[in-house]
């Protein structure tokens, strides 16, 4: 998904940011809110597959986890790994962190119930790819959960890049609910469902317009 120049300028970012990186995150000081919203969109009846591509510091993956599913988490950033395997430590939570950026993932085709990418598609040079291996990692009527946000809207509260490394991510400036829904539907899920209003305030500084969507695969 990246050239391997670009990829490294990538992890070498979120690697430097990754032991402050919790400090400021939404997913740890509305981690309870976060929590309902991935129940919710899950809707899961008992324990299922999970695979979160792009885990960061494990927000996705340490939720499903606590919610009683086997998950394997996968980010090329062995900086933000780490934080994320001491965090399911210290909660006491089973979680199979792999390092590995998204293209390069040893994932069985079909073998997930659920994918999720939360604030990944913004830092890939072709997120249309990530949707799609996302779509082959899931059985058939498997759900995805897609999250990011507009983050231009904000400026001084997000993570950027350099600029000549930002100038070649399609979505860096961040992505709409409607960007996010054609290209669900352009991968070939079907019709997505959106989970933003379960959030009383808006999760990130600055009232960024942000998205929780999931779709199935037919």
């Amino acid at each position: 998904m990246m050239e391997a120049a670009t990829q490294a300028e990538v992890t070498a970012y979120w690697n430097a940011r990754a032991p402050a990186f919790d400090g400021v995150a939404s997913h740890v000081a509305q981690g309870g809110v976060w929590r309902d919203v991935l129940a919710a969109a899950f809707g899961a009846g008992g324990p299922r597959d999970v695979i979160d591509l792009g885990s960061g510091t494990g927000a996705c993956a340490l939720i499903a986890a606590s919610l009683g599913h086997r998950v394997r988490g996968y980010d090329g950033s062995e900086g933000m790994l780490a934080v994320a395997r001491a965090a399911a430590e210290a909660a006491g939570l089973s979680v199979s962190f792999d390092a590995a950026v998204i293209d390069q993932a040893a994932i069985e085709p079909a073998s997930a119930d659920i994918v999720t990418l939360r604030n990944v598609l913004w830092t890939l040079e072709q997120p249309m790819a990530a949707l799609a291996q996302a779509h082959a990692a899931l059985r058939p009527g498997g759900m995805v959960l897609v999250s990011d946000g507009l983050w231009s809207v904000a400026p001084q509260f997000r993570s950027t890049y350099d600029p000549a490394l930002a100038a070649r991510l399609p979505w860096h400036g961040g992505l709409t609910e409607a960007d996010a829904r054609r290209m669900l539907a352009e991968t070939g899920f079907g019709d997505a469902r959106s989970w933003q209003h379960l959030f009383a305030s808006p999760p990130y500084p600055g009232d960024v317009p942000m998205f929780v969507l999931s779709a199935r695969k037919a």
